[in-house]
């Protein structure tokens, strides 16, 4: 299986984001509860075919929250397998106090983090996907699920892959939005296909 697995990148970018009613649980907004150093652990991936698991990636898990603006912002999730490949999450959302939300336009595919958890679907024409998990201050672990309707480099047709990310941090002083992070471009998917996106280099 070694250098079979290359990246696979997935983006959900909003053109509509919605909020809610929820009272945040902190003071501050979602950049600077979450944002700052890194959240660093391990990552597992397994892929089954029907009824069976038939392989297993283990490595380093990342999540990072970039790119603050006023009002919106970027979460990666980020899995690195050595030599076998990495996996690259990048979602962009609106900010309403400590939650962070977007919806695609038209579709029912939504990534949610509100009240510390994570929640999220993607559905598309060659994958189903779906996201589960919490984020804390200093702790954030990730559950995706991706069903593969359409075969993709080593994942056949009727393959799963399920991702777990487990990864915690020191919780940053008041005010240190410094990451201590470079960037790097990887490939993203997107709805309109392959584009060059930043994720952190740390």
């Amino acid at each position: 299986m070694k250098n079979l697995w290359m990246i696979l990148a997935v983006g959900l970018f909003c053109t509509g984001c919605s909020k809610d009613n929820s009272e945040p649980l902190d003071e501050g907004n979602f950049s600077q509860l979450f944002g700052g150093k890194p959240y660093r652990g391990t990552a597992r991936g397994v892929r089954s075919q029907p009824n069976a698991e038939d392989y297993i990636w283990n490595g380093e898990g990342r999540i990072a929250v970039i790119e603050a603006t006023n009002d919106s912002v970027s979460v990666v999730f980020m899995a690195d397998f050595d030599n076998d490949g990495e996996i690259n999450l990048k979602f962009r959302g609106k900010m309403d106090g400590a939650e962070l939300r977007l919806e695609a336009a038209d579709t029912e595919s939504y990534f949610v983090i509100s009240q510390q958890k994570i929640d999220g679907k993607i559905e598309n024409a060659a994958q189903n996907m779906s996201f589960d998990g919490i984020l804390q201050r200093g702790k954030a672990d990730l559950a995706m699920s991706v069903y593969f309707k359409k075969a993709d480099g080593t994942f056949p047709a009727g393959s799963t892959l399920n991702l777990q990310l487990n990864t915690s941090r020191e919780i940053p002083a008041e005010n240190d939005n410094d990451s201590g992070c470079g960037v790097r471009v990887v490939p993203i998917w997107g709805p309109n296909g392959m584009t060059m996106g930043m994720v952190p280099d740390c």
